[in-house]
């Protein structure tokens, strides 16, 4: 089955990555050193482009999983107080979660091979384990530990699976609330991001001759390698800044 915590690429996302990384050369090459001969060597920028895009995109399919992990849960636990065995409930719950998100989400995907493989007599809490390894999503893994010793030592297991289901769903939640909270905030980070290169570009059509020192000697270049590093290294500290964990 396939592993999540990697993010593979599609051939689309390659190509908006060339792009991106074209964009960003270019930009970089004209503003900063009015070179086109930078350009060719700006393509060393895919490589870092194609991580921070792998990365976003890996973000947002864990999102997007512990969301759809949290729903099926919920209606497990509606098929239990229906009066429905464990591996039944997990039946329903994915025949009800289909009808909302339908067979391409990832988790109908996921419980359609597990319920098949309960029904070769492999146990759900060794399937949900591994599903929970394959995944990386701590909320995951924390559940089915929790699962599997509920089911090893017995007990009130609707109340425990309860309980366990509703942590998920209010953590989720919460993980929702805080993404609303700063996606102002990522707005304006990425328009101040946006800004060194908009000066930068009025100054240089509107004043050319201002910024004509820095350019064409290897003490401008310097000057304007240092500047852009210190963008970068700003550009890194603000993503960390509204990189919150919950």
């Amino acid at each position: 089955m396939r592993n999540y915590k990697v993010y593979v690429l599609n051939w689309k996302e390659k190509i908006l990555c060339l792009g991106i990384t074209a964009g960003l050369a270019g930009a970089v090459s004209w503003l900063f050193y009015h070179n086109r001969c930078m350009m060719a060597s700006s393509v060393i920028l895919y490589l870092p482009v194609k991580r921070a895009f792998s990365r976003h995109l890996l973000k947002k399919r864990k999102g997007e999983m512990l969301f759809q992990f949290k729903e099926i849960l919920q209606m497990a636990v509606t098929a239990l107080k229906a009066g429905y065995a464990m591996e039944n409930a997990f039946v329903h719950a994915r025949e009800e979660f289909v009808k909302l998100y339908g067979e391409e989400a990832v988790m109908a995907r996921e419980f359609a091979y597990i319920n098949h493989q309960v029904k070769l007599n492999v146990t759900l809490e060794s399937l949900l384990e591994d599903l929970a390894e394959r995944c990386g999503i701590e909320e995951i893994s924390s559940f089915s530990q929790v699962f599997g010793f509920a089911k090893r030592s017995g007990g009130d297991f609707l109340k425990i699976f309860q309980n366990s289901a509703d942590k998920i769903r209010q953590k989720a939640e919460i993980k929702r609330e805080i993404e609303v909270v700063i996606a102002a905030k990522q707005m304006e980070m990425n328009i101040m991001n946006l800004v060194p290169f908009g000066i930068l570009a009025y100054v240089g059509i509107t004043s050319p001759e201002f910024l004509e020192p820095l350019y064409g000697n290897w003490l401008g270049i310097g000057i304007m390698t240092a500047a852009l590093a210190v963008y970068g290294c700003a550009c890194w500290l603000a993503e960390k800044i509204v990189d919150i964990q919950v």
